[in-house]
């Protein structure tokens, strides 16, 4: 895609053939945009006007603080660290469930 600067306010972008346009550095960092947010383009008798939308992380609406005082992992490292957790105790029951079968004397079937 070309980028043009037509003026020291004007920046032109094209239009690919697939509908897709690079959104000029400058523009992003006038509207605050950052990889992954949406923008919206609203209509205005004078063209559109164009507005830069953050992605929002549901640990937004349901609050970090919250998530971690019931024990919801909020960070990789948490996360992991449940994987692990779970991973040993599953470890650990099927270990015991072997176990017991072995223990336990097997039931000799009653001839026919």
């Amino acid at each position: 895609m070309a980028l043009t600067r037509d003026a020291s306010t004007h920046l032109r972008a094209r239009i690919t053939s697939q509908g897709q346009v690079t959104v000029p550095k400058a523009v992003r960092d006038r509207l605050g945009a950052k990889p992954g947010d949406d923008l919206t383009f609203e209509a205005t008798e004078d063209g559109f006007l164009v507005r830069s939308q953050p992605r929002v992380n549901i640990l937004d609406f349901a609050g970090a603080a919250s998530a971690s005082a019931h024990g919801i992992p909020t960070t990789a490292e948490e996360l992991d660290q449940v994987i692990s957790t779970g991973r040993a105790e599953e470890a650990l029951a099927r270990d015991l469930r072997i176990r017991e079968a072995v223990r336990r004397p097997r039931r000799r079937r009653a001839p026919r």
